[in-house]
């Protein structure tokens, strides 16, 4: 396997690049590195780069991780997390006498072969071209969430060009679509709109570096923080979330959450219709509950369902709605009850993503008043689990929230009609 550093000097030779150019641009994109550290990563001295620098430098260069890291026999659509989790192993095995590593090839080599594994092969060390442009539909798609984004920021392309210098970014070229821009160039425009959420950068970086197809949320209609939330249900292997107000909204009928946008008058969605708005929850909940979708648990107050904010017959639907789906497997509903509470938290409504892959971290959001708020500081997280974790010991059981739906139902049913 050839080696990182061997990789990296060979990429940054071919695009002609400098370690000082390099390191200014990921610093300038919000990941401050240094000219030095660079050189010692080009040389081999350090050996360790964490998982957000592996993909800064890979953007930069116009390479994959994969073969920045080396893992040339992964095959294009391979899944990152195994190129990273091999390049982990690579990388520790720095030090080691000859006599470990003939060992530790031969441990590899075994298991290849039990597993039915070619050969590994000699690793390619030539470096493959720079990224294709994009086509048509992606740089307009990539433009417009660029343009919004400078608008919301209050940025003029003038100023966009006085703080990142003259002639350094086409500005109104690339957000008409008529231009490619560098992943590398996106990321400090990233910065300079103020974009500091890993998940939203990485939202518009997948984008820019035409990972991916376009997707139904990649609309423009979708401000980017909503088509962030979008990208990440589509990668959730379980959704936990906590409403204190409402149903929660990948639970609510479309006659509910028409009420529910009605009644919180909600700033989240005044950049479009609530018709559209409950278009966009109809679609969200389409992904989440389609045949590949992530486990859902979700935990409400008792309150929710004391609170009428339509008629009885719109309350009833979505009553039968949530007993429907409290019947679910993949479906874990329980209920604080307004009686005795045992655990209420000192937050509002929010939400936890978990994914399959081993390397990516979860990501808490608080749901504000205009926008969510995305969350993947270690510690925050962490303290949003244990508060969850909290609740879901001290809630309503699955048959006991059942039982709660029916009787809730029943009193509904016989109050009389507005």
């Amino acid at each position: 396997m050839a080696k990182f550093a061997e990789r990296l000097d060979l990429a940054l030779n071919k695009r002609g690049f400098t370690g000082a150019q390099v390191a200014a641009a990921l610093t300038e994109a919000g990941i401050p590195i240094t000219r030095a550290y660079v050189s010692q990563l080009r040389t081999g001295k350090q050996t360790n780069p964490t998982l957000q620098v592996l993909r800064a430098l890979a953007a930069c260069l116009q390479v994959s991780v994969g073969w920045l890291v080396g893992e040339d026999y992964l095959e294009s659509g391979a899944v990152e997390d195994l190129q990273v989790r091999a390049a982990a192993i690579g990388v520790s095995v720095s030090g080691l006498s000859d006599t470990s590593l003939t060992v530790l090839r031969g441990v590899i080599e075994l298991a290849r072969k039990a597993e039915g594994l070619p050969e590994e092969p000699e690793p390619a060390m030539a470096i493959p071209d720079a990224a294709a442009p994009l086509d048509e539909p992606m740089r307009l798609a990539l433009g417009e969430r660029l343009r919004s984004l400078r608008l919301a920021a209050q940025i003029t392309p003038e100023k966009v060009e006085t703080a990142l210098g003259k002639g350094a970014v086409a500005v109104e070229a690339i957000e008409a679509g008529r231009i490619t821009p560098a992943p590398a160039t996106v990321e400090r425009l990233l910065t300079l709109y103020g974009v500091s959420a890993v998940p939203a950068r990485e939202y518009v970086l997948s984008l820019a570096r035409g990972e991916r197809e376009l997707a139904w949320y990649d609309a423009s209609s979708f401000p980017v923080w909503l088509a962030t939330t979008c990208a990440i249900d589509s990668r959730a292997s379980v959704i936990r979330t906590y409403h204190t107000h409402f149903v929660p909204p990948l639970l609510q009928t479309e006659a509910y959450a028409l009420a529910a946008i009605a009644t919180a008058d909600q700033g989240s969605f005044r950049h479009t219709t609530a018709d559209a708005a409950v278009d966009i929850l109809a679609a969200r909940q389409r992904l989440v509950f389609g045949p590949n979708g992530p486990v859902v648990w979700a935990v409400m107050d008792e309150g929710v369902l004391l609170r009428s904010i339509a008629g009885s017959e719109v309350m009833l639907d979505q009553l039968d709605r949530l007993i429907g789906y409290a019947k679910r497997p993949n479906i874990s509903l329980h209920i604080v009850p307004m009686e005795d509470p045992a655990y209420v938290p000192r937050t509002g409504p929010f939400t936890l993503w978990r994914f399959a892959e081993a390397f990516e971290p979860d990501i808490a959001c608080a749901h504000a008043l205009e926008a969510d708020e995305l969350i993947t500081d270690g510690v925050v997280v962490e303290g949003y689990h244990q508060a969850f974790t909290k609740l879901s010991v001290t809630t309503t059981t699955r048959d006991e929230t059942i039982d709660m739906l029916y009787a809730h139902r029943e009193r509904l049913s016989r109050t009389p009609a507005n």
